[in-house]
């Protein structure tokens, strides 16, 4: 693949970079899922620093075999699963506004970078995306087919809990890299269901407000090992 583009931030860039991530040090050991604790590690991912996608994809590449690239701003569906399909995941190039600091509803550096990047060094996390994206790959001239793996993404890989034996965590990159989403996800205000597969691809969903209805794994491998279960209910719903 070839060599991505660097770039050069702004200090106001730098600014928002820094306080997301220091605001979120506090929590995401104690909230968020742990490989995603343990990617931001081996990617060196932290707050005083915005990462070159170059030097990220250097480390990502030889772990998971996956790459980011900068696009200008949110990919539909059409554009983004063909991305996963081949290993490759988009990355917004831009940082919010600071007085978005809580919650952005276009995906950004932080959401992209700091949420998904990631997690996407756990080779099982890495190996689902990658076939879900070719399994939505299939279904891409049918819209309403289609979209009912962009319900079920959302409601997982973008914003899924998950029960661990310290109780629930955050599984999505959406609430992960959103210090306001974060925060509420794990409150007693969204309603919080038992994942399922049924009621998620046909649970529609808002990129403009929190959620307020959340799915909940019992392990990570209950969402690893569905996509063939997931395929024939989408088929047949």
């Amino acid at each position: 693949m070839p060599v991505l583009n660097n770039r050069v931030f702004t200090a106001a860039e730098i600014e928002t970079w820094k306080d997301v991530l220091s605001i979120q040090e506090k929590t995401r050991e104690r909230d968020i899922v742990d490989i995603f604790n343990s990617g931001l590690k081996a990617l060196n991912i932290r707050a005083d620093k915005i990462p070159q996608l170059s030097e990220v994809n250097d480390k990502l590449e030889k772990i998971t075999g996956f790459n980011a690239v900068y696009v200008p701003g949110l990919e539909n569906g059409k554009s983004f699963y063909p991305m996963l399909e081949n290993r490759t995941f988009p990355i917004g190039n831009f940082i919010r506004d600071k007085r978005d600091l809580s919650y952005t509803p276009e995906p950004d550096m932080i959401h992209d970078l700091y949420g998904h990047i990631p997690l996407l060094t756990d080779i099982e996390y890495a190996d689902f995306c990658h076939k879900f994206g070719q399994a939505a790959c299939n279904f891409i001239n049918n819209d309403d087919l289609f979209h009912r793996f962009e319900r079920f993404f959302w409601f997982t890989i973008e914003f899924g809990l998950i029960n661990t034996s310290g109780g629930p965590r955050v599984f999505g990159a959406g609430i992960a890299s959103s210090i306001g989403e974060c925060d509420y996800a794990l409150s007693s205000e969204p309603e919080v269901i038992n994942f399922d597969i049924d009621l998620i691809i046909n649970q529609e969903f808002r990129i403009d407000q929190m959620q307020k209805k959340l799915f909940i794994l019992e392990s990570k491998h209950q969402l690893y090992g569905c996509i063939d279960e997931l395929v024939e209910k989408i088929k047949a719903n």
